[in-house]
């Protein structure tokens, strides 16, 4: 567990901000879990209280509800993602499911102990306050997503904000569920930018050609 709880430490912020000492590592590893899901499967449910706070090692999660009769995705988490710390630090219930789109590591810790370990390492507790505010950044440009404008400024602003080296790693049914529209939308738009050399369609990713490009159409120029 030392190896998870180093790997935890880059993960949460620059080491500069908060350097952690030898035991606060130990300390840490010493309360980790290895939790592994299936794809498809459900981590948490809408409304269950984080007894467990998790941090995706390997796979991804989607947080989602339904509203409106239809299922909208608030966001994929990935590695070095945290679920169920805000919860637990604001004693709130989940506001949406997790269930895990491919095979996924989650290394959980008792929220109790975890409460307990923060309270008792101030350096430990600061770093995690980096990963809480890196998300907060993360979920301010979610939002900036959803209010792109049109379908095509939305899928646009979704594959650049989301490329990781010039590929994004979504299905085209999670994409469409990240902005709210119909797969078969989706999958017109994806075709019409294919067309313009703006981006190349595979299996379960898509490859940016134009960020530039696709940056103008998402209004982010």
């Amino acid at each position: 567990m030392d190896r998870h709880a180093q790997w935890i430490a880059r993960s949460f912020g620059p080491s500069e901000l908060a350097p952690l000492r030898s035991e606060d590592i130990d300390e840490l590893a010493a309360l980790l879990r290895e939790e592994r899901h299936g794809a498809g499967t459900t981590v948490f449910r809408m409304g269950e209280a984080p007894t467990r706070v998790g941090i995706v090692r390997s796979g991804a999660v989607e947080l989602s509800r339904m509203l409106n009769g239809r299922r909208v995705v608030v966001q994929i988490l990935r590695p070095g993602d945290a679920l169920g710390d805000v919860g637990l630090f604001l004693r709130k219930t989940a506001p949406y499911d997790g269930i895990a789109l491919e095979p996924s590591l989650i290394l959980t810790f008792d929220s109790v102990r975890l409460h307990r370990l923060l309270e008792q390492r101030p350096r430990l507790a600061w770093r995690w306050l980096l990963s809480v505010s890196g998300r907060t950044v993360g979920y301010q440009g979610r939002l900036m997503e959803l209010l792109a404008g049109g379908l095509e400024a939305q899928i646009a602003s979704v594959l650049v904000r989301r490329a990781e080296r010039g590929v994004v790693k979504l299905s085209q049914s999670s994409l469409a569920e990240l902005v709210g529209g119909r797969r078969t939308s989706v999958n017109r738009v994806l075709k019409r930018l294919e067309e313009q050399n703006l981006l190349r369609i595979s299996y379960g990713q898509v490859e940016i050609l134009d960020e530039a490009g696709l940056g103008l159409i998402a209004g982010l120029g």
